[in-house]
């Protein structure tokens, strides 16, 4: 029975004083329960039967399921997993079996866990006093009760009659009533363990989607912590391989499978018979395949097949600057630049910088349509997603095409670190700060698929043995709005986590000054970038934990058959994850070869460098950086890192993509960008011209000055007649020669 929103506390209260009858009734002896003491329960509590229509059967089902946690938590469990689990399947046994289904329960997929399997979701979390927990979707609190010992329960259900169960039940646990589909732009206390049983196939609206699992264990694992454990009862079609194997891998996308576990017939006596599968997984980078699924008939022969429960992960504790003691000497902010071999700087042993710092905090709101006149091509841009505490105006308006403005950016669940003085004294504007905000937020996902390296050419090939790549990003900003600021915020906010090598690629070397200014405007120190143009090809790059400046130029060069992309490599390690960015992007643009405007051209060796590049480092997160980003496709043929083309798009390869989209002209490029913001990896905004004024300054020549420059033209044209005779002559020897 669909209860209407505010009639749904009353509702609960009823139903949640018939199940303290029936827990009663549970606790004072070992009988089974009959459906008819439910019956009665549910009676008394409303003061009437269930002929009047108030309440259904269903709704006295609902009653026990609540009657079964209050009379589970004064019963004493056994001391081993094997009888835990064994005394539940036996207090399971005295509850009658739920025969009726309402359309209410299937169109919202209510269909609550059996004891034991909740028990054992529990388990294999491994719950302690200092997790945060969350549920996205409790129902009754069927496995929210096994997380009452965490140091803070935060349980989420949509349907308002039992939120309002779960608020009797769990008094002092915050119980929200968000779409668990999108949880990860709600919560606010970011967990370290998520354990869940979602709808396997309907929505939020009770629509069909067959895939509303798979979108509900994604948003879970956006919102856990990294290093924290997600623990979560899927259906059977959740799996690597097969028809839907793709889903998976992007539902999975930065979480590292521990158990995969099936079990037949989950949720018999709870209104189904469907089988399941247990996925236990640590958010993390992947470094192995998932492991074989253990299927078993019975949660008992489950536990007993699982050898050993795999340890939680390392949870990276939330930086915290050390205090010097005993010094007079000023504290540097990151310690001074050391010209050592990288090998003597284990990254675990690397001290975090000694300054204050804080996280970037926000609320999310729903879009805010930019106002704008209908004939405008520019409006004023404004924050469509983000409300920052202490918010900066850009020092100058800034303005964002029409067509951008109409596409907002999806919520993103990343809060960056940076030094407390930088917020502050608004150091980032609020647009740079949303820079940093959704750009971090993006490489924290996976691009769908996974990809080997080609024995050759640059094209990566599908293999589901492959690597998951790392999603990217592309600041497309314009001059004045401060892209180098919103890069070097990028960097501090991976800084202050620990990640301390990064390459930031530019058109030209003189430019690591630019740089450096911006880092140091964060609280940077200039040693903390080190050019790549002082060390020597061919030789090791021995300058510890840096940021690595180089031009594309050197990128690509090599020497005596040394080269620089091999040095870098080697600098970094197969498992790098930290940045690489690619700023003035577009001078990787000539990679596409073959494919430009003006004939048929070959790839430019620094195109090929800086995507060959990319696909040897997965796990690096990319952001590229480039004012030109959506003005021509061949623009985006680098961007390997945007899901453009792949597994997952309309376009097989880069090669469909490009031939398509010029096809399409200016208007496909646009819908391109259109696209790139709605998936949260592209924004471009430029210096607004309202307000400013021009005028015609007109410089009348002197006679001399004219003079002079029809001397210089005369002069040229002299030059260019006697370049195309010797050119003539030359092309007429080869003729003789080749005759």
């Amino acid at each position: 029975m669909i209860i209407e929103t505010d009639q749904a506390p009353a509702a609960a209260a009823r139903q949640y004083a018939a199940a303290c009858q029936i827990a009663q009734s549970l606790q004072d002896n070992n009988a089974p329960l009959p459906r008819s003491l439910a019956t009665k329960a549910m009676t008394a509590a409303y003061g009437i039967t269930a002929a009047d229509g108030t309440w259904t059967q269903r709704d006295s089902f609902v009653a026990i399921e609540v009657g079964s946690v209050l009379a589970l938590r004064s019963l004493m469990l056994p001391d081993t997993p094997t009888r835990i689990v064994e005394a539940l399947e036996e207090f399971e046994k005295r509850l009658p079996t739920q025969t009726v289904r309402s359309e209410e329960q299937i169109s919202a997929q209510h269909f609550s866990t059996p004891l034991a399997l909740a028990w054992l979701v529990s388990h294999l979390a491994v719950i302690g006093g200092d997790d945060i927990v969350l549920e996205p979707s409790a129902g009754v609190g069927m496995l929210a009760m096994w997380a009452e010992r965490a140091k803070a329960l935060h349980i989420n259900e949509l349907d308002s009659v039992r939120a309002g169960l779960l608020r009797h039940l769990f008094p002092e646990s915050s119980v929200t009533s968000f779409n668990a589909a999108q949880i990860n732009q709600h919560v606010s206390d970011t967990p370290t363990v998520v354990i869940m049983n979602p709808p396997f196939a309907r929505n939020a609206a009770g629509a069909v989607d067959p895939f509303a699992a798979h979108r509900h264990f994604a948003a879970a694992l956006a919102a856990l912590q990294p290093g924290g454990r997600i623990v979560a009862i899927m259906p059977d079609s959740f799996k690597p391989g097969g028809k839907h194997g793709s889903l998976f891998d992007r539902a999975t996308s930065g979480a590292n499978i521990q158990l995969m576990l099936r079990l037949d017939k989950g949720f018999a006596g709870k209104g189904t018979a469907v089988a399941v599968r247990i996925i236990v997984a640590d958010k993390g980078p992947a470094n192995r395949r998932p492991p074989s699924t253990v299927n078993r008939a019975s949660v008992r022969s489950l536990l007993e097949a699982i050898r050993e429960i795999p340890p939680r992960s390392n949870i990276p504790p939330a930086p915290v600057p050390p205090t010097p003691c005993g010094s007079t000497r000023p504290v540097s902010l990151f310690g001074a630049f050391r010209a050592v071999p990288a090998k003597s700087f284990p990254r675990a042993a690397r001290p975090l910088p000694s300054f204050e710092f804080a996280t970037v905090n926000y609320r999310v709101r729903d879009p805010i349509a930019a106002a704008h006149d209908d004939t405008a091509l520019y409006v004023p841009w404004r924050s469509q997603r983000l409300e920052f505490d202490n918010p900066s105006d850009h020092p100058s308006p800034l303005v964002e095409s029409a067509a951008m403005a109409a596409v907002a950016l999806p919520a993103p669940n990343y809060r960056p670190q940076l030094p407390k003085r930088v917020l502050d004294d608004k150091i980032l504007s609020t647009a740079q700060l949303e820079t940093i905000v959704h750009a971090l937020a993006a490489t924290e996902i996976d691009l769908p698929g996974r990809y080997r390296l080609p024995e050759k050419g640059l094209a990566l090939v599908p293999h589901p043995e492959g690597q998951s790549y790392r999603q990217g990003f592309f600041l497309g900003d314009g001059t004045g709005a401060g892209k180098g600021r919103q890069i070097a915020g990028i960097i501090m906010d991976q800084w202050l986590r620990g990640k301390r090598r990064h390459i930031w690629l530019s058109d030209s070397s003189a430019l690591i000054e630019d740089a450096r200014r911006d880092w140091q405007a964060l609280g940077g120190t200039p040693l903390d970038i080190q050019p790549l143009g002082r060390v020597r090809a061919g030789a090791g790059i021995e300058i510890g934990d840096s940021i690595l400046f180089a031009s594309y130029a050197t990128l690509r060069s090599e020497a005596g058959g040394d080269r620089r992309l091999d040095q870098i490599l080697n600098w970094l390690g197969g498992e790098f994850d930290g940045l690489l960015l690619f700023d003035e992007a577009h001078a990787m643009g000539g990679v596409a070869g073959g494919e430009g405007r003006f004939g048929a051209t070959s790839g430019s060796q620094q195109g090929i460098a800086g995507v060959e590049l990319q696909n040897r480092l997965p796990r690096a997160r990319v952001i590229y950086a480039s004012a030109t980003g959506a003005s021509d496709v061949n623009n985006l043929a680098y961007a390997t890192r945007l899901g453009l083309w792949g597994e997952g798009t309309a376009f097989v390869d880069r090669e469909a993509f490009t031939a398509r989209i010029r096809d399409g002209g200016v208007a496909a490029m646009e819908l391109v960008a259109r696209e790139l913001k709605a998936m949260g990896v592209y924004t471009a905004r430029a210096l607004s011209y309202a307000g400013v004024e021009y005028d015609i300054l007109e410089h009348e020549l002197t006679p001399a000055q004219i003079k002079d420059f029809d001397t210089y033209a005369d002069a040229w044209a002299i030059l260019w007649r006697a370049a195309h005779k010797i050119a003539y002559r030359e092309e007429a020897v080869m003729r003789r020669s080749a005759a």
